[in-house]
């Protein structure tokens, strides 16, 4: 594959031990690009986000974190809401290493519930 072409089952499949630099998307529309263990759950990948926002304009616009869920683009190109965050980053395999926070909407318990019933049954 030409340098600088992205095949993302290729950037998976290097090994989950790596720290890799991920675009995160704040609600506020700031954007940040941190590096992150591939190896992280979504908790604490939430945490390092909020602890480099504080330093960010608009910051005391932003909810507590519980308030927010990550979302990305998964490998079918579908927009998927990450409510589970024991899950880690190279579990998930997003398309590309983008994570956008939004508003939670909806009852989170049945969410996380319906998330890990499709991972069981291999929906991914």
């Amino acid at each position: 594959m030409p340098p600088g072409i992205y095949c993302p089952m290729e950037f998976w499949s290097k090994g989950e031990n790596q720290n890799i630099q991920v675009d995160f998307l704040l609600p506020t529309g700031i954007y940040l690009n941190l590096s992150v263990s591939c190896n992280a759950s979504l908790g604490t990948i939430k945490q390092v986000v909020w602890k480099h926002a504080q330093y960010e304009p608009l910051y005391h616009m932003l909810s507590d974190p519980e308030a927010y869920v990550f979302t990305c683009i998964n490998q079918t190109a579908e927009q998927q809401e990450l409510e589970d965050e024991q899950r880690r980053l190279c579990d998930i395999q997003p398309f590309l290493p983008v994570l956008r926070l939004v508003a939670r909407e909806g009852d989170r318990v049945k969410k996380v519930i319906n998330s890990q019933i499709s991972l069981l049954i291999g929906k991914g």
